[in-house]
């Protein structure tokens, strides 16, 4: 940052410069920038780290971040109650909630006090891993030193108890809000969440109670609220209830996105309405929704069930046109489509396409390939294409080579159920696993519960899967 001009630049415009890059997302400028500054001797101070941890934060540095964090500390800068609410948000959500925890015990032991924000990233980090005992215990902690929880507080409860089941320990904390707080009003969060909860158990009443509810107070419901109830309601085969539901959203003004139509695609294929579904999907372009990976697959989906694989694969020629990536579930697909028709050929390679990018067969997959090698209605040339690429190539060989053991025992457990016996080779690989240094204990504990050991020796006897 060089001038020609006797004016020179001072902490201050540093600072409010390297702030601006980071909100930007400009992160090697910003930091260009703070090792100029260094250079010239001019100090840092708690807003220029903390603004630096920050950008880091935001795009997942979380190491670098902390030897900012740890830079402060050495260079005798204290640290505000912004910079650790910042450390401790950003621990809980990729996870670490023992290292959050341990930022926010040093920050009160050097007299610091936690606010309402320190409060609820790390009750939040709880709740996200299901700790919620945890959680409720750092929520009386807080209200004893006179931090009352606000609406992010309690919907982070909610949430934490919708993920771990229990529903009806999240509907009290919403009907309770009002006893541990001060005129606290669910937000429209809160009401996501319960609803997004109630419709996957399948208590369609109680969510249109409180969608019904939230309306009566003034929240609005936004779009996340009505794919949700879409969603409950298409898969409980309630479809004019959905149509009505759609075309109350857009008179509320709230714009269907390509989700919303994804779901109505999907309720409508899965209800046996193909056609319906074939001409929701065909008004997209006109209403300027660009599909995605989603909307493409049960496109697939359905034209793999009326058995037109052809036209399946022109839609997989259209998402590589529209420079839409396929995944997982759009080989999967294709694939079941294709063997449902009875052409092993053209199956097979896109396995192998499948392969080379990385994806698996999933278990029903899996066990069609595998049923059609005993199947009365399968010619023996198709058979043998078959146990040719499944026994000879050994598909279990490359799953445990790549270390996806899962799979590999989905296939060998499919191969023993259709009467096929695993070569030496896997057998030499899954002992290999088990002397491994580098496998984990789970995958060891996995591994021994199909093999047996006798006089310090590994046997490969394969058990049946439970």
């Amino acid at each position: 940052m060089e001038s020609r001009s006797p004016f020179k630049p001072n902490g201050v415009i540093y600072t409010t410069i390297i702030d601006s890059l980071c909100k930007d997302r400009l992160l090697p400028q910003a930091l260009c920038l703070f090792k100029e500054m260094k250079a010239k001797s001019i100090l840092p101070n708690v807003v220029t780290y903390t603004t630096l941890i920050q950008g880091l934060c935001s795009l997942g540095s979380w190491d670098d971040a902390k030897q900012l964090w740890v830079e402060m500390l050495n260079n005798n800068i204290a640290p505000n109650i912004e910079t650790y609410s910042i450390l401790v948000d950003s621990y809980c959500k990729q996870g670490n909630v023992v290292e959050a925890r341990a930022i926010f015990e040093y920050m009160t032991k050097r007299g610091m006090y936690a606010d309402i924000i320190t409060y609820s990233a790390l009750l939040d980090g709880y709740c996200l891993r299901g700790e919620m005992r945890e959680a409720e215990k750092l929520l009386d902690i807080m209200v004893k030193n006179g931090v009352m929880p606000n609406v992010v507080t309690f919907s982070s409860l909610i949430n934490g108890y919708c993920k771990s089941k229990k529903i009806d320990k999240a509907m009290a904390i919403f009907q309770d809000m009002h006893l541990k707080g001060t005129h606290i009003t669910p937000n429209v969060i809160s009401y996501n969440t319960l609803i997004d909860a109630l419709c996957k158990n399948k208590r369609l009443d109680l969510a249109n109670q409180l969608f019904k509810d939230m309306q009566d107070r003034g929240v609005a419901p936004d779009v996340f609220t009505y794919n949700t109830l879409l969603d409950g309601l298409l898969r409980n085969a309630q479809i004019d209830e959905a149509i009505s539901l759609r075309i109350e959203m857009e008179n509320n003004g709230v714009a269907p996105s390509i989700v919303t139509y994804s779901t109505i695609i999907n309720g409508l294929c899965e209800a046996g309405q193909l056609v319906e579904a074939e001409k929701v999907f065909s008004t997209l372009v006109a209403k300027r929704l660009q599909p995605n990976v989603t909307t493409y697959n049960i496109q697939i989906k359905v034209l793999c069930r009326q058995g037109q694989v052809s036209d399946a694969t022109k839609i997989l020629k259209e998402m590589v046109e529209s420079e839409c990536p396929r995944d997982e579930c759009t080989y999967n697909t294709i694939i079941k489509g294709f063997l449902n028709a009875n052409d092993i050929v053209v199956a097979l390679e896109h396995l192998q396409c499948m392969r080379r990018k990385g994806f698996a067969a999933d278990a029903s997959t899996a066990s069609l390939f595998l049923g059609l090698l005993t199947a009365p209605n399968v010619g023996d040339e198709d058979k043998a294409l078959l146990k040719k690429y499944f026994l000879e190539k050994n598909v279990i060989n490359g799953f445990l080579s790549g270390n996806d053991i899962a799979m590999a025992f989905q296939h060998l457990h499919c191969m023993r159920s259709k009467g096929f016996a695993a070569d030496a080779s896997p057998a030499s690989i899954f002992i290999g696993l088990l002397n491994s240094a580098n496998d984990s204990d789970t995958y060891k504990a996995f591994l021994r519960k199909y093999f047996l050991e006798n006089n310090g020796k590994w046997h490969f006897v394969i058990l049946i899967m439970d």
